[in-house]
């Protein structure tokens, strides 16, 4: 299913209303798990002042901004347990690793130790998958809903794909699920392979 979601018809839905649809959705989950996939290794975040920070070679700074949130990412991850929920991720790395990747890894890094699930796969893992092409980046709320996230050419987002149908939904889980059992906690990847891994410059 991985594969073929992007030949699938759904909902076409601009950036405003992929956000308001996936607010909506994720703050009455209950009892349920969020799944993603991330493939894409190059995207852009103008948004994020840690992002912009790192890009132009501010590391310290960069990484002093995603310190900050981490009282408010416990926070958020002690009420998703609260209601018996989880987020999932698997983030795919290829080697050599972008500057969006480094940044990327910090973050995730600081997100699992607050609480959200996230291991590593290198590519190979999706090989069954890639004979064509990459397959997409993919978000699942619980049993109502599967996203697939689209990005302009410069790697910003600007809006998804929904599907609803629950074959679509189940067939992308289970594909998902298995990437993610034999995937590497990314404290482990990232103890390993980040020392010594060069930062941005100032551009």
């Amino acid at each position: 299913m991985l594969n073929s979601v992007s030949s699938l018809p759904g909902d076409h839905l601009g950036l405003s209303e992929y956000d308001d649809d996936f607010g909506d959705r994720f703050r009455s989950l209950r009892n349920a798990d969020v799944w993603k996939l991330e493939r894409q290794q190059e995207f852009h975040e103008p948004e994020s002042e840690s992002w912009m920070a790192f890009l132009q070679g501010r590391r310290e700074e960069s990484l002093r901004l995603m310190e900050a949130d981490r009282p408010a990412l416990r926070k958020l991850f002690e009420g998703l347990a609260q209601v018996e929920c989880r987020v999932r991720r698997v983030r795919v790395v290829e080697k050599p690793i972008s500057t969006y990747l480094l940044w990327e890894l910090h973050s995730a890094r600081i997100r699992a130790q607050c609480g959200e699930d996230i291991r590593v796969i290198t590519p190979e893992a999706l090989s069954a998958f890639e004979q064509e092409s990459p397959v997409p980046e993919i978000v699942i709320l619980g049993d109502e809903v599967t996203y697939r996230i689209l990005y302009d050419a410069q790697g910003e987002a600007e809006g998804a794909v929904r599907y609803t149908d629950p074959a679509v939904l189940e067939q992308c889980r289970a594909e998902i699920t298995a990437l993610h059992e034999q995937a590497e906690p990314v404290e482990d990847y990232f103890v390993r392979e980040m020392d010594g891994v060069e930062t941005p410059r100032a551009r």
